[in-house]
């Protein structure tokens, strides 16, 4: 049964609104759609695996604002463009133009460089840059005709370099400047756009990420914080209300970025590279 919409005024508030969400069986994603139902929204959920999304699904009908709230979950491969705009297309037709776009899934890859393949290197870029695109490209028609908003989750290694991603955080530097050239067309079809760089999430992702990231990574990384997922959810869910386009959840996470943008190129480099000598210094005395 497709959801009813009414007239997207600004996104004042989230009722009766339809968001689609890309990433929503588990992390932030599922934090998202939970936080979205629960204040009214009608939400179609999206991932690769059929069983995860149905658990996500049952889990956050008990967050339902009403009872006349729809919430479906749908299998899609957002590396695959054939695969998206069929999928796309007939989540339109059955469930409605989305007032709100998130895209939330992501893959990790962390090691030293010479220990990411080329496979590796192209499957993180395939999701985490292409994915959105695919996403984007496939809902624009429906979305043009109405306005609304786009989210791109990207991440705080989008913003600061850090050691061990230089697959993981190319990625997520491209998608912040893909969500910045994005942000001036949309505007012309009343549709905002914002992208989110949360630092280091409690979620499965970042279980996975921590089997293979080397020592010197691990010794820094939780510098810039540790955050729950419901609280980047809820932070998420602010700032579209607000219409911010650089969402940065957490107080550490904002202030290593002002201070990062407010000092000389060479001096962020020097401090991060101080930072690993200590970590490597530090691993050596525990060998």
């Amino acid at each position: 049964m497709k959801a009813t919409t009414s007239r997207t005024d600004g996104l004042k508030d989230f009722h009766n609104k339809i968001v689609y969400i890309t990433g929503g069986s588990s992390g932030i994603g599922l934090e998202i759609a939970r936080l979205m139902v629960s204040k009214g929204a009608h939400v179609a959920l999206f991932a690769r695996n059929p069983e995860k999304l149905e658990r996500a699904r049952n889990e956050i009908m008990n967050a339902k604002h009403d009872s006349s709230q729809k919430i479906t979950a749908i299998p899609v491969d957002i590396t695959d463009m054939k695969n998206v705009s069929r999928n796309m297309d007939e989540a339109v037709k059955q469930f409605g133009k989305p007032d709100i776009l998130i895209n939330c899934a992501g893959i990790v890859k962390a090691d030293y460089f010479e220990n990411i393949s080329y496979e590796d290197f192209d499957a993180v870029m395939k999701t985490n840059v292409y994915g959105a695109r695919n996403m984007i490209a496939a809902l624009l028609p429906s979305m043009k005709g109405k306005g609304g908003h786009i989210v791109n989750v990207s991440s705080a290694a989008g913003l600061m370099s850090m050691f061990s991603y230089t697959a993981y955080g190319t990625s997520k530097f491209a998608l912040v400047g893909f969500s910045d050239c994005l942000r001036s067309e949309m505007k012309l079809h009343n549709i905002d756009v914002s992208v989110v760089c949360p630092p280091e999430v409690k979620t499965p992702m970042n279980q996975e990420e921590a089997k293979t990231m080397p020592p010197e990574a691990l010794a820094v990384k939780g510098l810039a914080g540790v955050l729950k997922p419901e609280y980047v959810a809820k932070t998420v869910v602010k700032g579209i209300l607000k219409k911010k386009f650089l969402i940065i959840p957490g107080f550490k996470c904002r202030f290593l970025y002002i201070t990062q943008k407010l000092s000389p190129g060479w001096l962020s480099r020097a401090i991060s590279d101080s930072a690993i000598r200590s970590a490597v210094r530090k691993i050596s005395r525990t060998r």
